[in-house]
C-alpha cells in the first residue's frame, strides 16, 4: 500500500477517533509508526489537542521518528505527567537524544519511582551512555521484596489441605510409652500391639505370649 500523504492524514484522524472501533485505530497506529515523516508536523499539531490514552498512543508513534526537539521535549512533558513513568523512560531512552540522561536522573531524584520505574529510568540513563549513581531504598516496595524474596511464606500454607487424611488412626494418638520405648517401635504397653512401619513390616518388640 502507498503511504500517499492524504492517506496518512486518514490514519491520523483515525487513530485519534476515540468512537472508532479499537482494532481499527491499533492498525492505524501501526501504519503511522513508519515511514510516515511527511506528517510530524501534523502529528505534533494534533498532540496539544489530545489527552489520555489517546494522547499517549500519539506521543509513541511520533517516538518513532528520531531527531526532532518537539518531539523530544514532547516525550519529556509525557514523563513529568507521571500517568506512566516506565513507558515514557523507556521512550526517551530509545529516543536517542543525550539530553535524556540530566532529564531522566533529575526526575527520578524528583519524584521518588517505585521500583519498577526506576530501574526503568535506569536503563534509560545506561542506553542514552550515562552513568547511573542515584540509590533508592525500595525495602517496603511489593514488586522489590517479592523479587528479592524478601517476605516469608507461611509454613501452613504450603501444606497439603489433605495431608494426614490417610494417617493410620492409631499413628495420630499420642504414644503412651515409657521413656525407655524404643523410639522406632510405637508400642503401647497396656495392649501389646505393635503399628506398622513405614515399609508395612511390624517390629515384634513385644513379648510373645506365653505358649498355652
Amino acid at each position: 500500500m502507498e503511504k500517499t500523504r492524504d492517506l496518512m492524514i486518514e490514519k491520523l484522524n483515525l487513530m485519534l477517533n476515540e468512537d472508532a472501533p479499537y482494532n481499527e485505530r491499533l492498525d492505524a497506529y501501526e501504519f503511522l509508526s513508519e515511514d510516515c515523516e511527511e506528517i510530524v508536523d501534523d502529528m505534533l499539531a494534533r498532540l496539544y489537542e489530545q489527552e489520555g490514552e489517546t494522547g499517549k498512543m500519539l506521543m509513541e508513534v511520533l517516538a518513532n521518528y528520531k531527531g526532532n526537539k518537539a518531539i523530544f521535549m514532547g516525550l519529556v512533558s509525557y514523563l513529568y505527567k507521571g500517568e506512566d513513568v516506565a513507558l515514557f523512560a523507556h521512550l526517551i531512552g530509545s529516543y536517542g537524544d543525550e539530553q535524556g540522561i540530566a532529564v531522566l536522573k533529575t526526575f527520578c531524584d524528583e519524584y521518588e519511582p517505585n521500583y519498577n520505574e526506576y530501574m526503568e529510568l535506569r536503563n534509560a540513563v545506561e542506553e542514552l551512555g550515562g552513568d547511573f549513581d542515584l540509590k533508592e531504598d525500595f525495602g517496603d516496595d511489593p514488586l522489590y521484596r517479592y523479587l528479592k524474596g524478601l517476605d516469608e511464606v507461611d509454613e501452613d500454607s504450603r501444606r497439603s489441605p489433605f495431608e494426614g487424611l490417610w494417617k493410620d488412626e492409631d499413628e495420630s494418638e499420642d504414644c503412651d510409652c515409657d521413656d525407655d520405648c524404643d523410639e522406632e517401635c510405637h508400642c503401647h504397653e497396656d495392649d501389646h500391639h505393635c503399628h506398622e512401619d513405614d515399609f508395612g513390616e511390624h517390629h515384634h518388640c513385644c513379648d510373645d505370649e506365653e505358649e498355652e
